[in-house]
């Protein structure tokens, strides 16, 4: 998703997933590597008495709290494997645990299982239509397949209902960014920005849709508060110099790109904003100092600084 990549997501991803739990304490994004198919198939034989038990607990006779325990113990430490062993055994036993059943549902999202992870939200649902945080798993689950149409559906009848939830603004503010429908996606998310005042990801995003619609003052408002959260994020410092340089306050710019990258990229994204301005020399020493600097970055700063020198010439012309 080129809108806002994963970032959001997988940060939203872990916030799902921790509803319930027993960790209070702020967590880190990180990547999770996704389980192939045959790996949930181990997982779920890994509690049959005839089976190898690796995970702490599986080798033992356990009570459905103690497994529940150890499940939540595992999920904290972002071991899903072995949280879905626990859970899936506690869900053997009682079917009817709906709070488990979603956990395991947002497990299977995380882990790229897509079609098990609406088949477990889906039966959470079944039987508990109220529950908000698993209608919005479901509508996370269609924006990570890139289903936009359906991710609106569901989040849209997830705001029906709660209309101040700001995770469900914020993902649909992503799916109608991905539907390139900038406008909807301000609309949809300022008020979650009036809500949470610190989320950075939802800052970083709203500043993005602003950007698309070259509104450069709103996206500065919300990049510079994202900023001030997070000062070394690269992707806010990138487009805080997309919006900086949209302002013509080049020097700023140059500075927030330096951040969200290094002094090559600066120079050719600087070169980019000179090009489409017309100032073609300008654009041209940029492009050459980018090439100056990196010379891996050839072949983009080459061909911006081709179209410069062709557009000097141009102008030459013109002018005799």
């Amino acid at each position: 998703m080129q809108t806002a990549g994963r970032l959001g997501l997988s940060v939203l991803l872990v916030a799902l997933i921790v509803v319930g739990s027993h960790c209070s304490r702020k967590k880190e994004p990180m990547t999770v590597r996704p389980l192939k198919l045959k790996e949930s198939v181990k997982m779920q034989e890994a509690y049959d008495p005839v089976s190898s038990k690796p995970y702490p607990g599986a080798e033992q006779e356990l009570s459905p709290e103690r497994r529940e325990a150890l499940g939540d113990l595992l999920l904290e430490r972002r071991q899903y494997d072995g949280s879905l062993v626990h859970y899936w055994q506690v869900l053997k036993e009682n079917p009817e645990r709906h709070d488990i059943r979603y956990k395991v549902g947002v497990i299977l999202l995380l882990a790229g299982q897509h079609q098990a992870a609406r088949q477990e939200l889906n039966a959470v649902l079944a039987a508990k239509p109220q529950m908000l945080e698993a209608r919005e798993a479901l509508g996370l689950t269609y924006l990570e397949e890139k289903k936009y149409p359906e991710a609106i559906r569901i989040l849209k009848e997830v705001l029906s209902q709660e209309r101040s939830r700001v995770k469900t603004r914020h993902l649909l503010g992503i799916a109608y960014l991905a539907q390139d429908n900038p406008r909807e996606a301000i609309q949809i998310m300022e008020p979650a920005a009036s809500l949470d005042h610190k989320n950075v990801a939802l800052l970083a995003t709203l500043g993005q849709a602003h950007l698309k619609v070259k509104d450069y003052s709103r996206a500065l408002l919300y990049l510079k508060k994202g900023q001030n959260l997070d000062p070394k994020d690269k992707k806010i410092n990138l487009n805080l110099g997309m919006a900086l340089a949209g302002l013509k306050r080049y020097s700023e710019a140059f500075d927030a790109f330096l951040k969200g990258g290094d002094e090559a990229q600066a120079y050719n994204n600087i070169g980019v904003h000179y090009y489409l301005e017309g100032r073609y020399e300008d654009a041209a020493k940029c492009f050459q100092k980018a090439l100056d600097l990196r010379p891996t970055f050839y072949e983009e700063a080459k061909t911006n600084l081709q179209r410069a020198l062709e557009k000097m010439q141009e102008t030459k012309r013109e002018g005799t």
